[in-house]
């Protein structure tokens, strides 16, 4: 007999108590439900089950078995299903999370042509420039900037993403261009506080990190509110490309310092809990949304 039709009698048994019970929700006779509890005790050279006329008790043993037993018949049952959805086109709802800015700024793209090519497939998604727990929330999925701290999450990273230093040219036309990093101390300064260092500014200098403590005329938690204040002549900032791609593009902003670059290069990712087997929907947006930056959207920039 099938060893995995023998776990299943002995899971039954042990739910309902009784060996009648379990063969009535197996649709099979109580005889043979208990022929095959007996012959896994056989294989297995271990009693799992006390059994007395009235009462159906499991053993330290069988307790144990019991625990594994799920697991294994839960996860061999999990497999089963993938590979039967691979035959169907992926459906359902799928929750992500971003960040703001990006999210309002370029996810919408991605969206857009992700639910063209997917018909059967809703989005929900969240924006938000908190840590968002993607389990405790149910969320399928988030898009996170940035270096990824140590977490039990897999990671697909998709692209770098670069963080610029830049101005108006009204701006630099007015107070000057700095020519080094210590030259922003002269200079008035917008913060994206969504960078954890804030106003401690690092820069590449001869292969190694130098840190400038600037002064913020501007404190602003929003890449894109950044890059307006900006535009409008409020300072100097650093700002990710996807946020400054179109202002640098018309001329609106320049870059500054090109040449201390480096030192803030992140990358995009996508993150998911660990699950033994994705549902169709989730595996159908990595593989999209991996492919759809790799053809290189507009924001982002060619380097130099």
């Amino acid at each position: 007999m099938d060893r995995l039709d023998l776990m299943r009698a002995f899971i039954a048994v042990a739910d309902a108590g009784s060996f009648t019970v379990a063969g009535q929700r197996l649709g099979k006779s109580k005889t043979v439900v208990s022929k095959y509890v007996a012959e896994l005790e056989d294989r297995l050279g271990a009693r799992l089950l006390q059994r007395t006329t009235r009462h159906v008790a499991l053993t330290d043993v069988g307790r144990a078995y019991l625990e594994r037993s799920r697991e294994l018949l839960s996860e061999f049952d999990s497999l089963e299903d993938s590979v039967r959805a691979e035959q169907r086109a992926p459906s359902g709802r799928l929750w992500i999370t971003a960040p703001q800015s990006f999210g309002e700024l370029q996810l919408a793209d991605l969206a857009a042509d992700f639910l063209a090519a997917y018909r059967d497939i809703a989005l929900d998604v969240r924006l938000d420039d908190r840590f968002v727990d993607l389990v405790a929330e149910g969320i399928d999925m988030g898009e996170r900037i940035g270096t990824l701290d140590d977490s039990a999450l897999i990671a697909r990273r998709l692209c770098s993403m670069r963080i610029l230093l830049c101005a108006s040219p009204e701006y630099l036309a007015r107070y000057g261009r700095p020519e080094q990093p210590e030259d922003l101390l002269e200079h008035q300064c917008v913060v994206d506080t969504n960078f954890r260092a804030g106003p401690a500014w690092r820069f590449l200098s001869d292969g190694k990190t130098m840190s400038v403590s600037v002064p913020a005329r501007l404190n602003v938690n929003s890449a894109s509110a950044a890059c307006q204040a900006l535009t409008r002549g409020l300072g100097i900032g650093l700002c990710p490309e996807f946020a400054i791609a179109n202002a640098l593009a018309q001329g609106q902003l320049v870059p500054v310092l090109e040449e201390f670059e480096g030192a803030y290069e992140h990358s995009l990712y996508l993150v998911y809990p660990h699950r033994l087997h994705l549902a169709q929907r989730v595996r159908a947006f990595i593989d999209f949304a991996t492919n759809w930056v790799a053809a290189r959207p507009a924001w982002r920039l060619p380097v130099g």
